[in-house]
């Protein structure tokens, strides 16, 4: 049984701790790389960042299939955008890939009889992809539970948001100069809203404050989430407008907040629209963060209600970035105010157990 009361403040600041957080975290585990959706014709290709590996995802006609971002040549980057559109041909010497990552075809092909007499001995490096709905994972390290038993019963909720994604509403990419950990463990409880979001989400009608209208579900594999229920004036009213705002595929008369071990977060109020965030470590004390907002597909939408929601799109995506700003001067903080720190954190026995939970599972899975 781990003692997460125990845990010391440097294993959040050293390079050390960091560096096997790499190799037993990232490197072994399932991590979220995008969404299918964003690469869904032929030649669409994205590149990530996975614990210190340089990723790509290529769709090759219509197939989706992972890589290390380095050409089997002489070793340039294949792709150097985060997202675009083109094949998978290296731009230094003009190397074309084909599905299984193996050269195709060669300028000057005559020079390199060992490439053309054995292609497949020259292939990209593979990495293993696997999806959930819309979600692509990617693992650098092959072996260990598959995607759906590491998933466990978040699978089910992540294969609902897939069914419910529409079209993009906003994207940004930002960085929190704070440790990985201290970005998740923000996102996962409320007690400092009063003090950090205090005009924003403190001051938001649209969720009750009633303690037994929000629960954690702390889930044995580690997935935990939160769901804070509408208020219900403030709902009773939203319903009057039904018959213009229509119906959508996941809906529900909840916020929620999932997380995904170890770094990605989804969240929703109502079902009409999903913030997903990707936190990827960049170092013991940099984390990068790629948020997107999608809005959900929708039936029944009458003219005014459509004006409606796009006013309400605008003013969500206006309160996630503020939320966000708000967020990151807390991490920062704490980041700086864990390097003088030598004494082990004190959990809230309700208003933090997410945190507490987070913690235990990332001791489990760094053995």
């Amino acid at each position: 049984m781990h003692d997460i009361a125990s845990e010391p403040p440097r294993n959040y600041v050293s390079p050390a701790r960091f560096a096997l957080e790499t190799e037993r975290l990232f490197t072994r585990g399932w991590i979220f790389a995008g969404l299918a959706c964003e690469i869904a014709a032929p030649d669409d290709f994205l590149r990530i960042p996975v614990a210190g590996h340089d990723v790509i995802i290529h769709n090759i006609g219509g197939e989706l299939r992972a890589f290390i971002n380095s050409c089997s040549h002489r070793q340039s980057l294949i792709h150097t955008e985060s997202r675009g559109h083109r094949p998978l041909v290296c731009p230094y010497h003009g190397w074309v890939y084909d599905l299984a990552g193996a050269p195709s075809r060669i300028p000057a092909k005559e020079d390199f009889p060992q490439v053309t007499a054995n292609p497949g001995a020259f292939s990209l490096k593979a990495v293993e992809l696997d999806r959930a709905g819309q979600f692509l994972f990617v693992r650098i390290t092959p072996g260990g539970p598959g995607l759906a038993e590491f998933l466990g019963e978040v699978g089910e909720f992540l294969g609902n948001v897939s069914d419910s994604l529409d079209r993009p509403l906003d994207e940004f990419r930002s960085t929190i100069n704070a440790n990985w950990k201290i970005a998740i463990e923000n996102s996962l409880e409320g007690y400092h809203v009063p003090m950090v979001h205090r005009n924003t989400l403190g001051a938001n009608q649209q969720f009750s404050r009633n303690t037994e209208d929000i629960t954690d579900h702390l889930v044995p594999s580690g997935h935990s989430f939160m769901t804070n229920r509408a208020n219900a004036r403030w709902l009773k009213r939203w319903q009057t407008y039904a018959s213009d705002t229509g119906t959508w595929p996941f809906s529900f008369n909840h916020y929620v907040h999932r997380l995904v071990f170890p770094m990605i977060t989804v969240t929703s109020f109502l079902g009409y629209s999903f913030h997903i965030q990707r936190f990827h470590p960049d170092a013991q004390d940099r984390t990068s963060v790629h948020s997107r907002i999608y809005s959900s597909k929708h039936s029944g939408r009458t003219e005014r209600g459509e004006r409606m929601m796009e006013a309400i799109f605008r003013e969500n995506i206006d309160f996630t970035h503020r939320i966000f700003e708000e967020d990151r001067s807390a991490c920062e903080t704490t980041h700086a105010g864990v390097l003088q720190s030598h004494s082990p954190a004190v959990f809230a026995s309700t208003l933090e157990q997410r945190v507490a939970h987070f913690r235990s599972t990332y001791l489990k899975a760094m053995g």
